[in-house]
Protein backbone atom coordinates (compact mmCIF):
# COMPACT_ATOMS: atom_id res chain seq x y z
CA UNK A 1 0.00 0.00 0.00
CA UNK A 2 1.26 3.45 -0.67
CA UNK A 3 1.63 5.70 2.24
CA UNK A 4 -0.26 9.15 3.10
CA UNK A 5 1.05 10.69 5.76
CA UNK A 6 1.05 14.76 6.82
CA UNK A 7 0.53 16.20 9.99
CA UNK A 8 -3.34 16.03 9.82
CA UNK A 9 -3.87 12.54 8.31
CA UNK A 10 -2.17 9.17 8.35
CA UNK A 11 -3.17 6.61 6.30
CA UNK A 12 -0.55 4.34 7.94
CA UNK A 13 -3.41 3.35 10.23
CA UNK A 14 -5.19 1.03 8.04
CA UNK A 15 -2.02 -1.56 8.45
CA UNK A 16 -3.04 -1.55 12.05
CA UNK A 17 -6.47 -2.04 11.71
CA UNK A 18 -8.54 -5.36 11.57
CA UNK A 19 -11.37 -4.98 8.77
CA UNK A 20 -13.94 -6.80 8.88
CA UNK A 21 -15.55 -8.70 5.52
CA UNK A 22 -18.67 -6.87 5.47
CA UNK A 23 -16.87 -3.36 6.07
CA UNK A 24 -17.76 -0.38 4.10
CA UNK A 25 -15.03 2.28 3.30
CA UNK A 26 -16.35 5.77 1.97
CA UNK A 27 -13.00 6.81 0.39
CA UNK A 28 -13.63 10.09 -1.43
CA UNK A 29 -11.58 13.28 -2.24
CA UNK A 30 -12.52 15.95 0.51
CA UNK A 31 -15.32 17.83 -0.04
CA UNK A 32 -16.88 16.01 -2.56
CA UNK A 33 -19.96 14.82 -0.76
CA UNK A 34 -18.56 12.78 2.02
CA UNK A 35 -20.37 13.37 4.90
CA UNK A 36 -23.64 13.20 2.53
CA UNK A 37 -22.55 9.81 1.41
CA UNK A 38 -21.71 8.28 5.22
CA UNK A 39 -25.29 10.07 6.46
CA UNK A 40 -26.98 8.02 3.26
CA UNK A 41 -24.40 4.94 4.02
CA UNK A 42 -25.46 4.73 7.71
CA UNK A 43 -29.18 5.07 7.26
CA UNK A 44 -29.46 2.35 4.27
CA UNK A 45 -27.61 0.19 6.61
CA UNK A 46 -28.87 1.20 10.10
CA UNK A 47 -32.14 1.19 8.57
CA UNK A 48 -33.27 4.67 10.27
CA UNK A 49 -33.20 8.08 9.91
CA UNK A 50 -32.09 8.73 13.44
CA UNK A 51 -27.88 7.51 13.80
CA UNK A 52 -28.06 7.27 17.61
CA UNK A 53 -24.58 9.52 17.56
CA UNK A 54 -22.73 12.34 15.82
CA UNK A 55 -21.51 11.22 12.25
CA UNK A 56 -17.81 11.28 13.46
CA UNK A 57 -18.98 8.98 16.43
CA UNK A 58 -20.52 6.23 14.69
CA UNK A 59 -18.70 6.72 10.87
CA UNK A 60 -15.53 8.06 12.13
CA UNK A 61 -12.24 9.38 9.71
CA UNK A 62 -10.04 6.37 10.60
CA UNK A 63 -6.48 8.14 9.30
CA UNK A 64 -7.48 11.65 10.98
CA UNK A 65 -4.95 12.10 13.40
CA UNK A 66 -7.22 14.79 15.17
CA UNK A 67 -8.21 12.25 16.97
CA UNK A 68 -5.83 9.48 18.57
CA UNK A 69 -5.46 6.40 17.09
CA UNK A 70 -6.46 4.19 19.98
CA UNK A 71 -9.69 5.87 20.46
CA UNK A 72 -11.02 5.44 16.89
CA UNK A 73 -9.96 2.07 16.68
CA UNK A 74 -11.51 1.19 19.83
CA UNK A 75 -14.55 3.14 18.79
CA UNK A 76 -14.68 0.77 15.77
CA UNK A 77 -14.05 -2.11 17.51
CA UNK A 78 -16.92 -1.77 19.99
CA UNK A 79 -19.33 -1.82 16.80
CA UNK A 80 -21.41 -4.64 16.51
CA UNK A 81 -23.13 -3.42 13.48
CA UNK A 82 -22.05 -3.32 10.10
CA UNK A 83 -19.48 -0.73 9.93
CA UNK A 84 -18.82 2.26 7.50
CA UNK A 85 -15.69 4.43 7.76
CA UNK A 86 -14.96 7.19 6.54
CA UNK A 87 -11.35 8.22 4.76
CA UNK A 88 -10.06 10.54 2.51
CA UNK A 89 -7.12 7.83 1.53
CA UNK A 90 -6.83 7.12 -2.21
CA UNK A 91 -7.50 3.52 -2.87
CA UNK A 92 -4.00 2.41 -3.11
CA UNK A 93 -2.96 3.64 -0.19
CA UNK A 94 -5.65 1.03 2.04
CA UNK A 95 -6.69 -2.54 2.44
CA UNK A 96 -9.49 -4.18 0.52
CA UNK A 97 -10.07 -7.47 1.36
CA UNK A 98 -12.80 -9.76 -0.59
CA UNK A 99 -16.50 -8.36 1.18
CA UNK A 100 -14.99 -4.99 2.06
CA UNK A 101 -17.33 -2.35 0.30
CA UNK A 102 -15.69 0.54 -1.46
CA UNK A 103 -17.23 3.64 -2.11
CA UNK A 104 -16.01 6.95 -3.96
CA UNK A 105 -17.80 10.39 -4.51
CA UNK A 106 -16.67 12.49 -6.61
CA UNK A 107 -17.78 16.29 -7.62
CA UNK A 108 -16.95 18.74 -10.32
CA UNK A 109 -13.42 20.35 -9.74
CA UNK A 110 -14.29 23.70 -9.34
CA UNK A 111 -17.23 23.07 -7.19
CA UNK A 112 -14.60 21.18 -5.19
CA UNK A 113 -12.18 24.73 -5.14
CA UNK A 114 -14.93 26.96 -4.29
CA UNK A 115 -16.20 24.78 -1.55
CA UNK A 116 -12.71 23.92 -0.05
CA UNK A 117 -12.34 27.88 0.43
CA UNK A 118 -15.53 28.07 2.21
CA UNK A 119 -14.50 24.90 4.48
CA UNK A 120 -11.43 26.63 5.18
CA UNK A 121 -12.62 29.78 6.03
CA UNK A 122 -15.28 28.10 8.55
CA UNK A 123 -12.70 26.65 10.51
CA UNK A 124 -11.51 27.13 14.23
CA UNK A 125 -7.88 26.80 12.96
CA UNK A 126 -7.04 26.95 17.08
CA UNK A 127 -9.34 24.59 18.34
CA UNK A 128 -7.70 22.02 15.43
CA UNK A 129 -4.19 22.48 16.99
CA UNK A 130 -5.42 22.01 20.29
CA UNK A 131 -6.99 18.84 19.07
CA UNK A 132 -3.83 17.81 17.01
CA UNK A 133 -1.87 18.32 19.89
CA UNK A 134 -3.72 16.50 22.19
CA UNK A 135 -3.79 13.69 20.24
CA UNK A 136 -0.24 13.46 18.96
CA UNK A 137 2.05 14.74 22.08
CA UNK A 138 4.74 15.02 19.26
CA UNK A 139 2.89 17.21 17.01
CA UNK A 140 4.38 20.81 15.40
CA UNK A 141 0.50 22.28 16.42
CA UNK A 142 0.26 22.38 12.61
CA UNK A 143 -3.82 23.08 11.49
CA UNK A 144 -5.19 19.99 9.06
CA UNK A 145 -5.69 22.42 6.73
CA UNK A 146 -2.30 24.14 6.32
CA UNK A 147 -0.25 21.59 6.74
CA UNK A 148 -1.81 20.45 3.42
CA UNK A 149 -2.00 23.83 1.48
CA UNK A 150 1.94 25.68 2.11
CA UNK A 151 0.83 28.36 0.65
CA UNK A 152 -1.85 31.17 1.27
CA UNK A 153 -4.38 31.39 -1.38
CA UNK A 154 -5.36 34.42 -3.22
CA UNK A 155 -8.63 36.50 -1.91
CA UNK A 156 -10.48 37.08 -5.16
CA UNK A 157 -12.73 34.49 -6.54
CA UNK A 158 -11.52 34.51 -10.62
CA UNK A 159 -7.32 34.60 -9.38
CA UNK A 160 -7.88 31.86 -6.41
CA UNK A 161 -9.75 29.30 -9.31
CA UNK A 162 -6.76 29.87 -11.76
CA UNK A 163 -4.26 28.97 -8.01
CA UNK A 164 -6.16 26.03 -7.27
CA UNK A 165 -6.11 24.85 -10.81
CA UNK A 166 -2.42 25.34 -11.25
CA UNK A 167 -0.91 24.70 -7.63
CA UNK A 168 1.68 21.84 -7.58
CA UNK A 169 0.45 20.33 -4.92
CA UNK A 170 0.81 16.49 -3.70
CA UNK A 171 -2.32 14.61 -2.53
CA UNK A 172 -1.54 14.17 1.40
CA UNK A 173 -4.39 12.50 2.42
CA UNK A 174 -7.07 15.59 3.69
CA UNK A 175 -7.50 17.11 0.20
CA UNK A 176 -7.84 17.80 -2.39
CA UNK A 177 -6.71 21.47 -2.15
CA UNK A 178 -5.91 22.12 -6.16
CA UNK A 179 -6.52 19.95 -9.17
CA UNK A 180 -3.39 17.58 -8.93
CA UNK A 181 -4.11 17.31 -5.14
CA UNK A 182 -8.12 15.55 -6.82
CA UNK A 183 -7.25 13.99 -9.97
CA UNK A 184 -4.98 11.20 -9.40
CA UNK A 185 -7.08 9.98 -6.48
CA UNK A 186 -10.28 10.13 -8.89
CA UNK A 187 -8.15 8.53 -11.53
CA UNK A 188 -7.43 5.31 -9.33
CA UNK A 189 -10.88 4.87 -8.06
CA UNK A 190 -11.84 5.29 -11.89
CA UNK A 191 -9.45 2.47 -12.73
CA UNK A 192 -10.62 0.31 -9.90
CA UNK A 193 -14.29 0.79 -10.88
CA UNK A 194 -14.74 -3.09 -11.75
CA UNK A 195 -12.93 -4.74 -8.80
CA UNK A 196 -15.28 -6.53 -6.71
CA UNK A 197 -16.81 -4.62 -4.27
CA UNK A 198 -15.77 -1.12 -5.92
CA UNK A 199 -18.60 1.56 -6.37
CA UNK A 200 -18.21 4.92 -7.94
CA UNK A 201 -20.76 7.76 -7.10
CA UNK A 202 -20.85 11.66 -8.22
CA UNK A 203 -21.80 14.82 -6.40
CA UNK A 204 -24.43 15.81 -9.60
CA UNK A 205 -26.01 12.56 -9.87
CA UNK A 206 -26.58 12.81 -5.94
CA UNK A 207 -28.01 16.56 -6.04
CA UNK A 208 -29.79 15.95 -9.59
CA UNK A 209 -31.74 12.89 -8.63
CA UNK A 210 -31.16 11.78 -4.71
CA UNK A 211 -33.71 9.19 -4.86
CA UNK A 212 -32.24 7.48 -8.15
CA UNK A 213 -28.76 6.91 -6.60
CA UNK A 214 -30.19 5.72 -2.97
CA UNK A 215 -31.68 3.12 -4.74
CA UNK A 216 -28.28 2.67 -6.42
CA UNK A 217 -26.53 2.84 -3.59
CA UNK A 218 -28.63 0.18 -1.78
CA UNK A 219 -27.85 -2.25 -4.03
CA UNK A 220 -24.34 -1.78 -3.81
CA UNK A 221 -24.79 -2.50 -0.10
CA UNK A 222 -26.87 -5.51 -0.51
CA UNK A 223 -29.80 -3.87 1.03
CA UNK A 224 -33.75 -3.88 0.11
CA UNK A 225 -35.50 -1.10 2.01
CA UNK A 226 -39.02 0.12 1.78
CA UNK A 227 -40.39 2.45 -0.56
CA UNK A 228 -41.53 4.74 2.63
CA UNK A 229 -37.95 4.32 3.86
CA UNK A 230 -36.11 4.96 0.60
CA UNK A 231 -38.90 8.34 1.20
CA UNK A 232 -37.24 9.32 4.22
CA UNK A 233 -34.00 8.93 3.66
CA UNK A 234 -34.15 11.36 0.33
CA UNK A 235 -36.25 14.23 2.67
CA UNK A 236 -33.38 13.52 5.87
CA UNK A 237 -30.75 13.72 2.78
CA UNK A 238 -31.74 17.05 2.08
CA UNK A 239 -29.29 19.96 2.06
CA UNK A 240 -31.85 22.11 4.44
CA UNK A 241 -32.38 18.80 6.42
CA UNK A 242 -28.40 17.95 6.67
CA UNK A 243 -27.73 21.48 7.73
CA UNK A 244 -30.79 21.88 10.61
CA UNK A 245 -29.24 18.51 12.06
CA UNK A 246 -25.33 20.19 11.95
CA UNK A 247 -24.48 19.00 14.97
CA UNK A 248 -25.23 15.77 14.23
CA UNK A 249 -24.05 15.56 10.47
CA UNK A 250 -20.82 17.91 10.40
CA UNK A 251 -18.04 16.02 11.23
CA UNK A 252 -16.26 16.48 14.52
CA UNK A 253 -18.86 19.34 15.21
CA UNK A 254 -19.18 17.61 18.68
CA UNK A 255 -15.59 19.01 18.90
CA UNK A 256 -15.51 22.19 18.18
CA UNK A 257 -14.06 22.78 14.75
CA UNK A 258 -16.00 24.70 13.13
CA UNK A 259 -16.79 28.73 13.42
CA UNK A 260 -20.26 28.01 12.44
CA UNK A 261 -21.36 24.55 12.16
CA UNK A 262 -24.65 24.95 10.71
CA UNK A 263 -22.11 26.61 7.45
CA UNK A 264 -20.46 23.39 6.78
CA UNK A 265 -23.49 23.34 4.88
CA UNK A 266 -23.20 26.41 2.95
CA UNK A 267 -24.53 25.72 -0.46
CA UNK A 268 -24.21 22.81 -2.00
CA UNK A 269 -25.01 21.78 -5.86
CA UNK A 270 -23.22 23.87 -8.48
CA UNK A 271 -21.31 27.02 -7.75
CA UNK A 272 -21.44 30.09 -10.15
CA UNK A 273 -17.55 29.33 -11.28
CA UNK A 274 -18.70 29.63 -14.92
CA UNK A 275 -19.22 33.69 -14.44
CA UNK A 276 -15.92 34.13 -12.35
CA UNK A 277 -13.43 32.86 -14.86
CA UNK A 278 -13.10 33.72 -18.67
CA UNK A 279 -13.48 31.55 -21.66
CA UNK A 280 -9.65 30.70 -21.66
CA UNK A 281 -9.40 30.11 -18.00
CA UNK A 282 -12.19 26.98 -18.16
CA UNK A 283 -10.25 25.94 -21.82
CA UNK A 284 -7.22 25.51 -19.57
CA UNK A 285 -8.99 23.67 -16.74
CA UNK A 286 -10.55 21.61 -19.01
CA UNK A 287 -6.58 20.88 -20.69
CA UNK A 288 -5.47 20.64 -17.53
CA UNK A 289 -8.12 18.09 -16.13
CA UNK A 290 -7.44 15.67 -18.98
CA UNK A 291 -3.56 15.70 -18.64
CA UNK A 292 -4.09 14.97 -14.93
CA UNK A 293 -7.33 12.80 -14.87
CA UNK A 294 -6.87 10.86 -17.99
CA UNK A 295 -10.14 8.85 -18.68
CA UNK A 296 -11.56 9.88 -15.72
CA UNK A 297 -11.70 13.07 -16.33
CA UNK A 298 -15.94 12.32 -18.20
CA UNK A 299 -16.45 10.87 -14.60
CA UNK A 300 -15.72 13.93 -12.78
CA UNK A 301 -17.36 16.31 -15.22
CA UNK A 302 -20.44 14.05 -15.78
CA UNK A 303 -20.57 11.59 -13.20
CA UNK A 304 -23.33 8.39 -13.97
CA UNK A 305 -22.89 9.19 -17.52
CA UNK A 306 -19.85 8.65 -18.08
CA UNK A 307 -20.13 5.66 -16.02
CA UNK A 308 -22.56 4.22 -18.46
CA UNK A 309 -20.98 4.74 -21.01
CA UNK A 310 -17.90 3.05 -20.19
CA UNK A 311 -19.90 -0.33 -19.21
Amino acid sequence: MREYVSRGADSTRWSRFDLRPDDVIISTPSKCGTTWMQSLVGMLLLDRIDLGAPITAISPWLDARLVAEEDVVALLDAQDHRRFIKTHTPVDGFPRPPGVTTITVVRHPLDVALSDRDHDHNSDRAQARRLLAAARPDSTGSTVDSSARGDEPPTGDAEYLRWWIAREQAHLGTGPHGLLDLCPQARLSWEARDAPGKALFHYGDLWSDLEAEVRVLADVLGVSPSARRIAEIVEAGTLDSMRARAADTAPFAELGVWKDTSAFFRVGGTRPWAQMLPPADLDHFHVRLADLAGDAADWILEGRAALDRAV
